[in-house]
């Protein structure tokens, strides 16, 4: 029962995560990759991912805060992104949790990011360093989510390039 839920989770995450990466409205963006996020939860942690389930529970709440656009808790989140980092680094469970240090910190950076090219440049990096870290945990729907989020993205790279020759 628990695995045909978190089946179902992963799906709608890869899902969201997708027309998340896909479209240019930055709130709308921001909303739907904090949801995803908090759907892939539940596989990173059936995969033994701890790691991943700590950082991606944070990842969504600074998704949701930089769409409402608090502006002070995004300083909060701009100043913390070192000390996330090394607390990360000091708090590995498992080697593979060294791909996600380099996400903590264009991670945050896209999460506050006032730019849509900007964050989505941002979030390329991201979503390799989660792709290659769900595929090493075996983590299959968030692998599968990082991929079809990496393919949304270079969409969204090349729908920008033709909006850029057209202007």
């Amino acid at each position: 029962m628990l695995s045909s839920f978190v089946a179902f989770l992963g799906v709608l995450a890869i899902f969201l995560n997708a027309l998340g990466m896909a479209i240019k409205n930055l709130i709308k963006t921001k909303l739907l990759i904090g949801t995803s996020v908090v759907f892939i939860i539940p596989d990173l942690y059936l995969n033994g991912g701890l790691h991943g389930v700590y950082q991606s529970a944070i990842i969504a709440l600074m998704f949701y805060i930089g769409a409402l656009e608090f502006k002070k808790l995004e300083r909060a989140i701009l100043y913390s992104i070192p000390f996330f980092s090394i607390f990360l680094l000091l708090g590995l469970k498992e080697y593979e949790g060294l791909l996600l240090v380099l996400a903590s910190i264009t991670t945050p950076l896209a999460t506050i990011s006032k730019d849509s090219f900007k964050m989505k440049s941002l979030l390329l990096i991201s979503t390799v360093s989660w792709g290659a870290y769900a595929f090493l945990i075996n983590a299959w729907f968030a692998f599968l989510f990082d991929l079809l989020g990496f393919i949304a993205l270079i969409y969204f790279f090349g729908k920008y390039k033709m909006e850029k020759k057209k202007s």
